[in-house]
């Protein structure tokens, strides 16, 4: 995605804190938008506080902790972003009540946090970590370092999100047969991965190898615990790359010690770095262990790859547009949700759109029309953002898709929105009526356009400076609109004209570099034969 460099008009840049070591492709991204950056990155807690007093975004990675505290500094903060996958070092709860937008990248590192798993996995069976060692300290033994292969055997995993969906089809490429177990999928999902979902405990009896894929939840927090050890086979290992506080680690000590199971091997702990005598550290040195120092999303790629993200979303935020990665709001989800993410832009974009277009006294009732192949999608991430684009353009108040549907229930706006799979002559599109006034989009490329203004076909990107004028369907009048921006050094960058029949009447839209004054929009709208000209700021 390409962030359009912000223009401030004189105001103050948004400024961004940095409070952990972040990638140089992200900060790029966020200074060619126009964002000043802040680095605390290695600075104490107090110079932290002390830099959000001014700060309109945070990025941290998984060290810092964003408590009701730190979130109380930032009087200005739009967006917290977390470098990854987690949140739990987040209060999400405190940021969602106080409008504040939580971000992270869910998919950044899915390939990174997959080769880890399968580089640990690998170390178990083929005792490689202790090979190495054996061979640095000159001792050639191979007696004891007889492995095992993958070819034949059954993996159990815990959670097909992301991540775990990508280590079942790797698995399959080692002829391993793949077990599944999560209560929040379907069987479709499953049968798409190729993958048997069965009970947790069955999956446990069952597997000869246990990888964990869950997020830390209340539901999963200390899931593996003795009793769920207890039900592994001897010869089997279990793997974490997902959080530390999944499994129970004084449990999996003792059953490691008791010959419970074969072995483990950790990227993660529920406390990190681990203080000296604590369950995880003491589980670093079990000789029974591969641990790594939570190196799951630590390639060059991955990093490259969530710094890029997380500051375009971040960028997006503080220009005012929706988020792809919003944690406490609702984005889609779902069969579909791929094609409905780019429609979160455009819904935003008409947001943006109608009140400048549409010159309402007062905001009437609205009517959206998810078309095509979005009529199956969950409409509320897409009202939400249609919402926050409306209101930042008719109220004052600080919105986002955060607080969008609450601000706008507090002020009687309303948005009726259906699906009709039959109502676009586009694969997707979004339809508006809202008193008379009509107004369609679509997603191409990835980009927002306006196909569609008042029954008049056209294709115009709603980015930027706008100026569109109704008028006569008669010869000249391109000419005498582009004369009269030229005199006044209003560079025009596209153009569209439409009408429905000829010598009827017309609409003509154009991308111009810079508003057009006053005194040059009352030139136009003394042209014979306009109608109406309306400037708009997108």
């Amino acid at each position: 995605m390409q962030v359009r460099p912000m223009t401030h008009s004189g105001l103050s840049r948004p400024r961004v804190v940095i409070a952990e070591p972040f990638a140089e492709a992200g900060l790029a991204v966020l200074r060619e938008a126009g964002i000043e950056v802040d680095s605390q990155v290695g600075r104490p807690r107090a110079e932290l506080v002390t830099a959000l007093a001014e700060a309109d975004g945070l990025i941290v990675r998984s060290e810092t902790r964003v408590d009701r505290e730190l979130l109380a500094a930032g009087p200005k903060l739009t967006v917290v972003a977390r470098a990854g996958v987690g949140v739990d070092a987040i209060d999400v709860g405190a940021a969602t009540a106080a409008g504040i937008l939580v971000l992270n990248t869910p998919g950044a590192n899915t390939i990174a946090a997959t080769e880890q798993t399968f580089a640990l996995m690998l170390s178990l069976v083929r005792h490689t970590p202790a090979a190495v060692q054996q061979l640095r300290e000159g001792i050639w033994d191979r007696k004891n370092l007889v492995g095992s292969e993958l070819f034949g055997k059954t993996l159990g995993i815990v959670g097909l999100g992301r991540i775990g969906g990508n280590v079942a089809a790797r698995a399959r490429a080692f002829g391993m047969t793949p077990l599944v177990y999560d209560p929040y999928i379907t069987s479709a999902r499953a049968d798409a991965f190729g993958v048997k979902l069965v009970e947790l405990d069955t999956l446990l009896r069952e597997s000869d190898v246990v990888t964990l894929h869950v997020p830390l939840t209340r539901q999963t927090r200390g899931m593996i615990d003795a009793a769920r050890l207890r039900q592994l086979q001897p010869h089997a290992y279990l793997i974490n790359c997902a959080r530390g506080g999944v499994i129970v680690e004084r449990d999996l000590l003792d059953a490691l010690d008791a010959d419970v199971l074969a072995g483990a091997a950790i990227d993660v702990v529920a406390e990190e770095p681990p203080p000296a005598g604590g369950t995880g550290a003491l589980l670093h040195r079990h000789p029974k262990v591969f641990a790594t120092p939570h190196l799951g999303g630590s390639t060059h790629e991955a990093l490259a790859r969530i710094a890029t993200e997380l500051a375009q979303d971040v960028a997006r935020v503080l220009l005012g547009a929706p988020a792809s990665g919003a944690v406490n709001a609702p984005i889609p989800d779902g069969p579909g949700a791929e094609r409905a993410v780019p429609f979160l832009e455009v819904a935003y974009r008409i947001g943006r759109f109608y009140p400048q277009y549409a010159l309402a006294e007062r905001l009437p009732r609205f009517a959206l029309v998810l078309g095509g192949t979005l009529a199956e999608t969950d409409a509320a991430p897409i009202v939400r953002a249609f919402l926050s684009g409306l209101l930042q353009a008719t109220t004052d108040r600080r919105v986002s898709v955060v607080n969008a549907e609450a601000i706008a229930q507090e002020l009687g706006i309303s948005v009726d929105a259906r699906g009709d799979a039959n109502a676009s002559s586009y694969g997707a599109s979004l339809h508006l009526v809202a008193d008379g006034t009509s107004i369609t989009g679509t997603s191409i490329g990835g980009a927002p356009r306006i196909v569609e203004l008042d029954g008049y076909e056209i294709d115009a990107t709603p980015i930027g400076g706008m100026l569109i004028t109704q008028h006569a369907d008669v010869p000249g009048m391109i000419g005498r609109v582009g004369t009269i921006l030229g005199n006044a050094q209003v560079n025009i960058s596209t153009m569209q004209v439409s009408r429905n029949t000829v010598g009827g009447d017309a609409i003509m839209v154009l991308s111009i570099d810079r508003p057009a004054d006053e005194p040059t929009l009352a030139a136009l709208r003394a042209v014979a034969g306009v109608g109406s000209v309306r400037t708009l700021d997108l």
